[in-house]
């Protein structure tokens, strides 16, 4: 029996289309977004940290490598993975040209969101799911995109709570 390949089991899916470790994730991220409403400091600044808490907690579960379609979890032990890894001196490399030659470092090529490679937990059929979720690609994209709708957010607090009436009271503008 030399040769054969175990067969791959798949993760079982909750009735959502999501597997438990995106249920847990999304749980932990939600729980500590309502524990921090309780912080005693300003309201808004509870609200945009609540929101940045579960904007990154949806990101890291529904987060994946464009090409590898891999999990952020997977992709930082990769990462880690390969530089802790032992390095060994090329013969005939000096140590002088290592450092005066100009490295070209790979270009990340844009790539579509349908051709994502779809781990285990989101494969399977379309109706075996009553939602089908699609991943988020991994990026600076992401999180500038967590980090922007918390700081909105924050503002539109501020400014409901009276932060409008704030900057008037300072301009020294009456009315409105």
């Amino acid at each position: 029996m030399a040769g054969i390949v175990p067969p791959q089991i798949e993760s079982p899916k909750t009735f959502i289309g999501v597997g438990a470790r995106e249920l847990a994730i999304l749980g932990v991220s939600s729980l500590l977004g309502l524990v921090t409403l309780f912080i005693p400091v300003h309201l808004a600044i509870r609200i945009g940290v609540a929101v940045l808490i579960a904007g990154l907690g949806l990101a890291v579960a529904f987060g994946r490598d464009r090409r590898s379609g891999k999990t952020i979890e997977a992709f930082v032990f990769d990462l880690l993975r390969f530089y802790s890894r032992k390095r060994f001196r090329q013969k005939g490399a000096s140590e002088e040209d290592q450092y005066t030659r100009q490295v070209q470092l790979p270009v990340d090529a844009e790539v579509p969101l349908d051709k994502v490679a779809v781990p285990p937990a989101f494969a399977g059929r379309e109706e075996d799911a009553w939602i089908r979720v699609r991943p988020l690609p991994l990026g600076v994209g992401l999180l500038f995109s967590v980090l922007s709708f918390a700081f909105l957010t924050s503002l539109l607090a501020w400014i409901w709570l009276g932060g409008l009436a704030e900057i008037k009271a300072w301009i020294g503008v009456r009315g409105f």
